[in-house]
C-alpha cells in the first residue's frame, strides 16, 4: 500500500500555495491528515483491503463480504480502485517472481534426483552383471587363475624372502 500510495502521490501535481506561490507541503494537502496510513481510501472503512491490514474489528477480518453477482467493466476508474488496482498488480508480480525463483532454485534439484536415481539403477545393474559372471561355474577355474606376470613376481618375491632370511642367519652367526 505504501508502494501505491507513493506512485499515486508522485503522479499528482504538486499543490502551489494561491498567495506566495511555493508548493504546499503534503500534510496541507492530504486532507487533514498528519500522516499516510493503511486507511487513506475515501471510505470509512478502508476500501477493498481494509478487512486485509485494519485490526480494528476482528469479526470483520474474520467474514470477508461475498463477491458481486456480476463485474462490469467501466471506462473510468476511481481514484480507489485504481489504487486497488495497483496493489493487486504488485502482489500478482511478487507472487509470480516468488514462483519463478522457486522454479529456478528446483530444477538443478530435481536434474540431481534423476541423475542419483539413474546412477543408482545403473550401480544395481552392474552389481547385477558382476555377480552373474562371478557365479558361473564353468568360468570359475579361469576367474581364479593367476596371470603369468603374477606368478613370475611371487616367485621373485619367495626367492627374495629366501636370500634374506638366509643372510640374516649368517649375519647373526658372525656377531
Amino acid at each position: 500500500m505504501a508502494i501505491v500510495n507513493e506512485r499515486h502521490a508522485q503522479s499528482k501535481p504538486t499543490q502551489v500555495d494561491p498567495k506566495t506561490g511555493k508548493p504546499l507541503p503534503p500534510s496541507a494537502t492530504m486532507t487533514g491528515r498528519a500522516s499516510p496510513t493503511m486507511d487513506v481510501l475515501p471510505d470509512g472503512n478502508g476500501g477493498f483491503f481494509g478487512s486485509f491490514f485494519a485490526s480494528k474489528n476482528k469479526k470483520k477480518m474474520a467474514a470477508m463480504e461475498p463477491p458481486p453477482p456480476s463485474l462490469k467493466a467501466s471506462g473510468t476508474l476511481s481514484e480507489r480502485e485504481g489504487v486497488e488496482v495497483e496493489v493487486i498488480k504488485l502482489l500478482i508480480n511478487s507472487y509470480f517472481n516468488v514462483v519463478k525463483r522457486t522454479m529456478i532454485d528446483m530444477v538443478p534439484k530435481a536434474v540431481m534426483l534423476n541423475l542419483v536415481q539413474y546412477a543408482r539403477y545403473t550401480k544395481d545393474e552392474m552389481q547385477r552383471e558382476l555377480l552373474e559372471n562371478m557365479y558361473r561355474t564353468n568360468e570359475l577355474d579361469e576367474l581364479l587363475k593367476e596371470s603369468d606376470h603374477t606368478i613370475r613376481r611371487r616367485k621373485e618375491c619367495q626367492q627374495m624372502v629366501e636370500s634374506l632370511s638366509r643372510a640374516s642367519e649368517i649375519v647373526s652367526q658372525v656377531q
